[in-house]
């Protein structure tokens, strides 16, 4: 099976800090994985680095196919080389970011920001028509289905900077769901959302990477939703991979250490935790 994520040796420092470090990552193609872990264990970093939106100073990175760290090879003593625009260029074509930020275009309309997320696809004349907001008419249908699915179809004329920010954050997701992306990175998208629009955002998650080779990232915060979004979770503390697990294999007492900062738990060793003497808040998987 093709790896759609792979690291190796990688390591991010801000100010000399050391706030990410990976010995070795890979994701297949096809994945659905979760990252949890507390606040500041380098999560958001690991999606950012994937994304393309942060460079390593040290290690290799893969993304669909494409070389996005700066060494020639190994992790050490290697010549820096830079990393090809087009590389760039063609990956954010194939990934579908939903991150903290979202990054709408204030002045659009829900719709018109859902769009966007069509401007890969177009070809010819379609693109030219797109600078003038003129949208093929299959786009428009597909951008208002995806609206509507979220909860959204009555605010589809309202500008981006008049929606609340739960609004905003589905904009955001029907917005990926038109880019139809190969890999699809979600940074808490279901922060801030009551029960029934975080049912419907996973629903939509789940629906962008339906497709055959559709792999999923995605950093959880209410580990209630594990079982709806993913079949692998990595445990991340300290900016490093304390275990990576098939999701029944994700007790609440390793959950409890994770969150806990549990010494105890040696970093990749996903062993036996029934004899971990942490305590801390019971998370229970709705399996």
């Amino acid at each position: 099976m093709t790896s759609a994520v792979h690291l190796e040796d990688v390591r991010v420092t801000v100010r000399d800090r050391v706030v990410l470090e990976v010995p070795r990552l890979t994701v297949a193609s096809g994945d659905r994985v979760a990252i949890v872990g507390p606040n500041g264990a380098g999560k958001t970093t690991l999606l950012r680095l994937i994304g393309g939106l942060l460079e390593t100073q040290q290690g290799r990175v893969r993304v669909l196919g494409r070389r996005l760290s700066r060494e020639a090879g190994g992790s050490s003593g290697a010549s820096h080389v830079p990393i090809p625009a087009r590389e760039r260029r063609s990956l954010r074509l194939e990934t579908g970011l939903l991150m903290q930020g979202l990054h709408l275009v204030p002045r659009l309309t829900a719709r018109g920001n859902v769009l966007i997320g069509a401007l890969g696809r177009l070809e010819g004349a379609d693109v030219w028509r797109s600078l003038l907001r003129w949208y093929p008419a299959e786009c428009v249908d597909e951008a208002d289905a995806a609206l509507e699915a979220l909860g959204l179809a009555s605010r589809a004329d309202t500008r981006a900077d008049h929606l609340s920010g739960g609004e905003r954050q589905k904009v955001a997701l029907a917005r990926l769901q038109l880019q139809r992306p190969r890999l699809v990175l979600a940074d808490e998208p279901t922060s801030a959302l009551d029960p029934a629009a975080t049912a419907r955002v996973c629903a939509a998650l789940m629906s962008a990477v339906a497709g055959p080779g559709r792999t999923l990232l995605t950093v959880v915060h209410d580990l209630d939703l594990l079982p709806r979004l993913a079949t692998r979770v990595i445990g991340m503390a300290a900016g490093r991979l304390q275990w990576d697990l098939p999701i029944d294999d994700v007790a609440p007492p390793l959950l409890n250490a994770l969150y806990g900062h549990c010494p105890d738990i040696a970093p990749e060793s996903g062993l036996a935790v029934s004899s971990l003497p942490c305590t801390g808040r019971d998370f229970h998987a709705d399996r």
